[in-house]
């Protein structure tokens, strides 16, 4: 992934730049942390991005975010041991460590830090016909990118909903290109799980106004009711330019994850250096915000590296395996 790698470096760089983060000797055992994101144009790539450039100025260490299909990808990059860590739904990690799914078999993973709740958006231009859920029946939908969590989410929406892939023209296209296929009018709309503001939606409102699908109270009580990592939500009004009204919906939480073998000083430092440094997050992207101690327990169901777990214990916080 040396091509890729290269991004991550070259975004690290430009960060230092515009925050300033000092730069220490060489404070881990780990020689390179390669963090896997997701694509350029989503969250995940941009949060990974920032905590590698944290982690190489405070840390001192060699440290790159990934151009990655995203969350079940992240996975294998850790199974494979290609990576160091990976930013996941939780929902994805828990099928991970269970074999379930989209997995043959256990995956040896655990949780460093919470990063913030992806929220279910379903994008449609604001002059679209489309303005309910069930709409999107037999329309050419544009639902993640083969290996992502966004994809692996869309199938438990559309199965809680009564419905599966074969009843709309599934779309299997990354953030960019769903902005692309929106601009010259070959989907109808998308169904993505992610931090708002999106900044591929953020880019589609500089030519086209966008509308978001409510869901109802009834609707978002099959989600949260049923499974324990979707949490009910709102997107703020202020997300885009575009809407009029808070537009209810549910989340996923994400997490910060890593291999169970990386050293146990090593993560405490890297989880104790992210909370000592959440200002800096915050600068890289909004969502930063959602990265504090309080929050630590959206993630509790996972388990947690030791290192992660010395550091909350420092803090009054018990993640430590339950028996």
């Amino acid at each position: 992934m040396k091509g890729k790698a290269w991004k991550g470096i070259a975004l690290a760089a430009a960060l230092m730049m515009c925050f300033g983060v000092p730069v220490t000797a060489s404070a881990l055992e780990l020689k390179q942390v390669s963090i896997a994101g997701a694509g350029t144009a989503g969250t995940f790539y941009i949060m990974a991005a920032g905590i590698a450039d944290l982690f190489g100025k405070q840390l001192g260490v060699n440290s790159v975010a990934e151009v990655t299909a995203g969350s079940v990808e992240n996975v294998k990059l850790l199974d494979s041991k290609r990576v160091e860590l990976g930013v996941m739904q939780v929902d994805v990690m828990q099928n991970a460590l269970a074999g379930k799914a989209q997995f043959k078999a256990p995956v040896d993973m655990v949780a460093i830090a919470p990063l913030y709740p992806n929220v279910i958006q379903i994008v449609t231009l604001k002059d679209s016909p489309i303005n309910s859920f069930s709409d999107l029946k037999g329309k050419r939908i544009s639902v993640g990118s083969p290996g992502s969590g966004i994809l692996a989410t869309n199938q438990i929406i559309l199965e809680t909903m009564g419905m599966t892939l074969d009843d709309i023209q599934p779309q299997y296209l990354s953030f960019a290109e769903t902005t692309n296929a929106f601009r010259d009018g070959s989907v109808d709309a998308a169904i993505v799980n992610t931090a708002a503001p999106a900044p591929w939606v953020v880019d589609l409102e500089t030519s086209h106004a966008v509308k978001l699908i409510e869901l109802s109270k009834e609707e978002i009580e099959k989600f949260t009711g049923k499974f324990g990592h979707f949490v009910s939500a709102e997107i703020p009004k202020e997300a885009y330019k575009s809407l009029e009204k808070d537009v209810p919906t549910f989340a996923v939480w994400i997490t910060l994850s890593g291999r169970g073998d990386l050293p146990e000083q090593d993560v405490y430092d890297m989880t104790k250096t992210i909370f000592e440094h959440t200002d800096f997050l915050k600068g890289i992207h909004s969502v930063g915000s959602y990265i504090t101690l309080e929050n630590v327990s959206k993630i509790a169901s996972l388990p947690f590296h030791p290192g992660a777990v010395k550091f909350y214990a420092e803090k009054g916080i018990d993640v430590s395996p339950k028996k």
